[in-house]
């Protein structure tokens, strides 16, 4: 069993593509450990035994709990198949820079492979890359490998920054394809429309996200006010939601800048301990600089928060990152999103829309080459 936590980048080559599930065909598994593929975000590589046909053999699947994990490749061929579990999730996925485009492993289908594109030029390079749209506690996605009528290539390109985002159903892209009457659904929830992926987009980074819907830095969504047993503090150690089988290598991945988006749930229902969270929130940064020595973070407010609570997280932030200014610490920032009015419309459950993350991606944009935090 190996525990690696892989991190890449992707060029991206113009051509054509046509995305359509299949059935496979007759070419051998390139699974998940290939060195010509590169995974990035919190992923567990596990050992299985995969039957072909008659006869079984040793694979190596890639498997995880939070949004964003990117998986992509370069090749020569005609044509890419993605193998996964069955009812893995969605999917956004580019060819060669383009034909964006949503597929699903859906919890109605028992796929267990799509065909990414097709029909391709079979003597040109590809690039393919696949970001996972949701949240993966209870789905449980597995990514297995590729199958092509050509051959994988290794990308040696390396992203210019790199960054890794801590949030909550914010970050997640919560309901950002929905509207404020609808409940959660998988099929609106859309990790590459949120700030984080966008804000990643525009400055060539490489991201992690750890980052789950509902859940605080001490109290989850309308827990009591004591605070909650599990929550984004327990949770940080650990590669996969709620599993204490792997821990996080916090080494493994050298961010450039830290962005924290806690509180919200914290101080959800106004049914909260001011002073818990207080130094909840206190020792919670402090373990993320100590994970993180010579990143910079940037200490944030969500959009969702108004009035008292909004006060509250605001002025917890503004001690802490006072606090390490004052004990010598030069690069800690902190950032405040427009709270939510509606201008933009509404997601899921009064979550950001497509179009208020879009505002928070110019917002928070705007902020950083203020104060020059990215090259």
């Amino acid at each position: 069993m190996t525990k690696l936590s892989h991190l890449f980048s992707a060029i991206m080559i113009t051509s054509t593509a046509i995305l359509s599930t299949g059935c496979g065909y007759d070419h051998s598994l390139i699974d998940a450990s290939d060195e010509r593929i590169k995974i990035s975000g919190r992923v567990v590589y596990e050992t299985y035994d995969r039957h072909h046909g008659d006869f079984t053999r040793k694979e190596t699947m890639a498997k995880w709990s939070y949004p964003g994990v990117t998986i992509s490749t370069k090749f020569i061929g005609s044509k890419i198949t993605m193998l996964a579990k069955p009812h893995s999730g969605y999917f956004m996925v580019e060819v060669d820079g383009k034909d964006r485009k949503k597929i699903g492993f859906t919890e109605t289908s028992y796929e267990d492979r799509i065909v990414l594109a097709d029909s391709l030029d079979k003597n040109q390079i590809h690039s393919v890359k696949v970001v996972y749209c949701d949240e993966g506690h209870e789905l449980q996605p597995e990514f297995h490998g590729f199958k092509t009528d050509g051959d994988l290539i290794k990308d040696e390109t390396e992203k210019k920054n790199k960054f890794y985002f801590i949030g909550n159903s914010i970050t997640c892209g919560y309901g950002v394809d929905g509207d404020r009457s609808q409940t959660f659904n998988y099929e609106t929830e859309d990790f590459t429309k949120t700030f984080a992926y966008q804000i990643s987009e525009k400055y060539d980074a490489e991201y992690i996200v750890f980052a789950k819907s509902g859940y605080g830095i001490y109290r989850n969504y309308g827990d009591v006010k004591e605070g909650s047993s599990v929550n984004m503090s327990t949770l940080y150690d650990y590669t996969l939601f709620c599993d204490t089988t792997y821990k996080w290598d916090h080494n493994s991945f050298k961010a450039d800048v830290v962005f924290l988006n806690l509180g919200t749930n914290d101080t959800s229902e106004d049914n909260y301990d001011i002073e818990k969270f207080k130094s909840a929130a206190k020792n919670f940064v402090a373990k993320i600089r100590a994970t993180n020595p010579g990143s910079k973070l940037v200490l944030m407010t969500g959009p969702m928060m108004h009035d008292k609570a909004l006060s509250d997280v605001m002025m917890t932030l503004d001690e802490i990152a006072f606090q390490m200014a004052k004990d010598g610490d030069d690069k800690v920032y902190r950032f405040n999103f427009t709270p939510d009015d509606g201008k933009f419309g509404y997601g899921t459950d009064w979550h950001p829309s497509a179009e208020k993350q879009k505002d928070m991606t110019k917002e928070l944009s705007e902020f950083l080459e203020k104060h020059e935090i990215v090259k």
